[in-house]
């Protein structure tokens, strides 16, 4: 797999895609204008055309709901596809081959690709055909899952003897080490003197990516033996990491965005996920044998604008889903959270009750803080006296405090206060008392993961355990984003990335010296030279940065909130958003100071807080004239 695009190939695609034709394929009724075409928004629902499409510059935006872009990003959008999933399929399209850089594990990762593809077709066989997969077969008619499911997701069967896998690899050019190294078998000096098949006897489902390629699998034990795991899943390779994938993302991604919400419904299970493909709700997602992350929301943000999560009743389930909705909250996401009748999960649900049932729960779904609420007084016998009453509106603030949204915030402190019976006004102060704990609290040490040396170490109990091979490589470190103030900045040029009008402002008044992250510094490069030369520089901008900041370029690129509301000038947004930098900038170079007090200090400090003060109240016009003396020294 590549990791960069020539931006020449990038061009060439854009300049032979009609957008006007591309936008009507998906089934968009344009009529023509002066201009171009309009049509109804394909992002909103509405009745008055209000999208309009520019084929000779390549562009469309609706004035309804802000939505604008290019083909590239129509594609994104449309399909829930990264940008250079998106630049493949428009290539494939237009006739354009694409040229992508080398990738350094390009041979061992294409090698891999086409292991786990063979795999996934011989377990498909031996579910079908082997004697020894009668447990396996019996289990999924148990299940009452169609035929037609089974093989949509690859679903088969991994036979007991890790001889009769080395020998069909052999048979099929691959090598006992490619076997170890996709993590199908252990080597024999981890695993007392023999080669041990790390699957044997289990239900196999396959884990795909975007594309819908295997590259791990997950296998689900078919006995009773309370010393097994009852799942096992690959172990992290160079394509699969856990919290980069998620399960069933390939057939839910394409029906979530033609949703009218494009809502996703999250599960807990593999089965879950399923079932809901089969009886007609083909939005279903769920982690992969792990609890839902940070990568994980900003995957599935990528083609949901909402989501539903459907877990189990109990009270592991209603922890996991109170967890996971605060993640969304905290990246922007609207989140509801469906209680399913005691004892039952999406799969049973489904399969006893029918999908009419499962459907009202979703139409009864409610917000994260709502469903927190509940679950916190079910459990008292006098669930509104004081203590009970403090305890719970403690523990839904701090849910509320991670929500990065000032409307969704304010919506769920009125909705709590409402079921806990308190005024809105006192759960908003102590609101604010938790908001600025969680903000002068240190973040947490990263937690250590401890795996049994033994090779057939399964905990009792566990539903799921990876064995990892000595020698595999760690998570890198995390890298600290940029400052929210830049972030937005990046978000705003990316806007008007061709809005050449903006450009004398941002050359004078953003020198690199008032920005603190490398990532805002190359952003802002690449902007400018996009409008000097007319190319897509933003994007081509990933040719150059570290895995690490790419993420942050394709929240950028994929980011669906405007920065400011069409009552202001693009001019004006900007002027607001130099203010910003500089009051930052200023207030940096303040707390670089020494401690220690002398006359040069204390000038110094007294010097930038004045220019903070100006900054924040000075009009435009005397703002811009002490932006350009302030030198920051």
């Amino acid at each position: 797999m590549a990791f960069g695009v020539p931006e020449s190939t990038i061009e060439e695609i854009r300049a032979r895609t009609d957008l006007a034709d591309l936008i009507a394929s998906y089934g968009v009724q344009l009529r023509r204008s002066s201009g171009g075409y309009v049509a109804c928004c394909p992002f909103h629902h509405e009745k008055t055309p209000s999208f309009h499409i520019q084929p000779d510059k390549g562009l469309y935006h609706c004035f309804g709901c802000g939505e604008s872009g290019n083909c590239f990003t129509f594609v994104q959008k449309q399909e829930g596809m990264s940008f250079i999933e998106a630049v493949k399929k428009l290539a494939a399209g237009c006739g354009v081959t694409v040229e992508e850089k080398e990738d350094p594990n390009a041979g061992q990762r294409k090698r891999l690709l086409a292991l786990h593809e063979q795999l996934a077709d011989f377990f498909r066989r031996c579910l079908l055909q082997a004697k020894e997969a009668e447990p396996a077969r019996a289990y999924l008619a148990s299940r009452e899952l169609p035929e037609a499911i089974v093989s949509q997701f690859k679903i088969g069967y991994a036979p007991l003897s890790a001889e009769a896998m080395r020998t069909w690899a052999k048979k099929y050019g691959f090598t006992d080490e490619d076997l170890a190294a996709a993590g199908v078998l252990l080597p024999p000096k981890f695993a007392g003197g023999s080669w041990f098949n790390r699957f044997g006897g289990r239900l196999m489902f396959t884990i795909t990516d975007r594309q819908d390629r295997a590259i791990a699998f997950s296998g689900r034990i078919l006995t009773n033996d309370k010393k097994k795991a009852k799942y096992v899943n690959s172990p992290e390779t160079i394509l699969f990491k856990k919290s980069n994938v998620l399960f069933a993302l390939a057939h839910a991604a394409p029906n979530i965005v033609k949703t009218p919400g494009r809502e996703a419904i999250v599960c807990e299970g593999q089965i879950d996920v399923i079932r809901c493909h089969a009886c007609g709700f083909p939005v279903a997602v769920a982690s992969q044998g792990t609890a839902f992350t940070e990568e994980h929301v900003r995957l599935l943000k990528k083609c949901a604008d909402s989501v539903v999560l459907v877990f189990d009743g109990d009270g592991a389930g209603q922890k996991a889903a109170i967890r996971t909705g605060g993640e969304f909250l905290a990246a922007g996401v609207p989140v509801r959270v469906a209680t399913l009748p005691e004892g039952e999960d999406p799969d049973s649900l489904l399969r006893t009750k029918g999908p009419e049932a499962f459907q009202a729960c979703l139409d009864a779904a409610v917000s994260v803080a709502n469903f927190q609420v509940h679950a916190l007084l079910a459990g008292h016998e006098k669930p509104y006296n004081i203590r009970t009453v403090s305890d719970t509106s403690k523990a839904v603030l701090e849910t509320i405090a991670k929500c990065t949204s000032a409307v969704m915030r304010a919506t769920l402190i009125d909705e709590s206060a409402t079921l806990l019976g308190v005024p809105s006004a006192a759960l908003q102060e102590d609101f604010m008392k938790v908001l600025s704990a969680a903000k002068s609290r240190p973040a947490p040490p990263p937690k250590d993961v401890e795996l049994s040396d033994e090779p057939f170490g399964e905990p009792d109990g566990a539903d799921e355990v990876s064995v990892s091979f000595p020698g595999e490589d760690a998570a890198s470190p995390r890298v600290n984003p940029p400052p929210t103030t830049e972030t937005a900045f990046c978000e705003f040029l990316k806007e008007h990335e061709r809005n050449a009008s903006l450009t004398p402002l941002v050359s004078e008044y953003v020198p690199e010296v008032i920005l603190s992250h490398p990532f805002t510094k190359a952003f802002v490069k690449a902007w400018l030279e996009g409008i000097a030369d007319g190319t897509d520089a933003i994007t081509a901008l990933r040719d150059s940065l570290p895995p690490e900041m790419c993420v942050w370029l394709d929240h950028i690129l994929l980011n669906e909130e405007k920065s400011a509301s069409c009552e202001l000038s693009p001019e004006q947004i900007l002027q607001g958003f130099l203010r910003r930098l500089w009051m930052e900038a200023v207030q940096r170079r303040q707390g670089e100071l020494p401690a220690a007090s002398s006359p040069e200090n204390d000038m110094a400090r007294l010097r930038y807080s004045t220019n903070i003060r100006k900054l924040q109240r000075m009009d435009w016009e005397r703002a811009r004239a002490l932006m350009r003396t302030e030198t920051l020294a």
